[in-house]
């Protein structure tokens, strides 16, 4: 080998580990934004009207992961959501209904990125999830008041989740670029 092809060589490794370098940084910036997001929003009375409405302003952070990660990264960033605002301001009922919205929520939107690719943007994709969450949540309730009567609720939750979701898709839309540009500049 060269000496010219072991400096292309060693250059190519320090592009690779800067550029995993970054992506355990934006990680650990992300996984930090949607617990301070979440915790704020906590703090913000929204359920006046219909017990646990939130903006969903923390779901920016993972609709941005999902077009920036892997699935297993992503699914980590989810998990650990769930579990450490439970663990912060939660508690286990909390947890109940935060990791079953959260899943299948996280699951509808990785499917239609991966199925649909460009031909849906964030904002679609981000009122799928947040309809998906709010299905979820109902779902545990129901469950747990062994009652299917809790989804009367549904439409007016649906309604609150579409707005929620145009309203992070957006985000999410004029942000997007500029993440990937940082990415990219690694």
């Amino acid at each position: 080998m060269s000496l010219g092809d072991k400096n292309r060589q060693k250059n190519c490794e320090g592009r690779k580990n800067r550029r995993k370098a970054l992506d355990v940084a934006l990680i650990g910036i992300f996984l930090a934004l949607v617990l301070m997001i979440g915790l704020l929003e906590r703090m913000i009375p929204l359920d006046f009207a219909i017990p646990g409405v939130r903006l969903g302003l923390s779901n920016v952070v993972i609709l941005l992961s999902l077009y920036c990660f892997r699935f297993r990264i992503v699914a980590c960033i989810v998990l650990l959501k769930c579990v450490l605002l439970a663990a912060l301001a939660g508690g286990a009922s909390a947890f109940l209904y935060s990791i079953c919205g959260s899943l299948l929520s996280f699951l509808a939107m990785w499917l239609l990125i991966k199925s649909l690719g460009e031909r849906i943007g964030p904002v679609g994709v981000s009122v799928v999830g947040a309809v998906c969450h709010i299905a979820g949540q109902l779902l545990v309730a129901s469950m747990i008041l062994e009652d299917a009567g809790i989804f009367i609720f549904m439409p007016v939750l649906a309604i609150a989740a579409c707005i929620s979701g145009v309203l992070v898709g957006l985000l999410v839309k004029y942000t997007l670029p500029a993440v990937v540009r940082f990415r990219r500049s690694a």
